[in-house]
């Protein structure tokens, strides 16, 4: 069971000059919470690539994204930062075995990034809106090999 230490949501208008708005807001919260450089370096580029997601394929039936920020307490006191960009779109991305010419990288950018720290994502419905909720947890507290 988890519990949340720390909490900030906020939205962000789904247009391409809002994307760079979502990053420096979460550069400042992050900031401001005392994480290190790497993991907010981390944390605004997985938020960016999310909300450029959602302004390129979700903006039709997404006039918003909602991103939420949150720092989770697990089991055996160990810190969890958790990242969820949530929009009112059904269809669930899924990220490009290779990125092509025409783009693709993000999602696989970010699969990447939680990856290489043990995180988790997951895509999840979000019934109030028909939507969906991606859900990025980073470990805050180093992995043992």
């Amino acid at each position: 069971m988890s519990s949340t230490v720390m909490r900030h949501d906020f939205q962000v208008i789904s247009e391409a000059e809002y994307v760079p708005l979502a990053r420096r807001e979460t550069a400042k919260v992050l900031a401001y919470w005392g994480m290190s450089e790497e993991v907010v370096g981390t944390a605004c580029l997985i938020i960016s690539e999310l909300v450029t997601n959602v302004v390129r394929h979700a903006a039709v039936l997404s006039p918003t994204a909602t991103v939420t920020l949150a720092v989770e307490e697990q089991a055996a006191l160990v810190l969890v930062l958790v990242l969820v960009v949530t929009d009112a779109h059904p269809l669930k991305p899924k990220p490009l075995p290779a990125a092509h010419d025409l783009g693709g990288r993000g999602l696989f950018l970010v699969d990447a990034l939680v990856r290489e720290v043990h995180g988790r994502a997951e895509v999840i419905p979000e019934t109030t809106t028909g939507g969906k909720r991606i859900i990025i947890r980073l470990p805050l507290a180093p992995v043992a090999a």
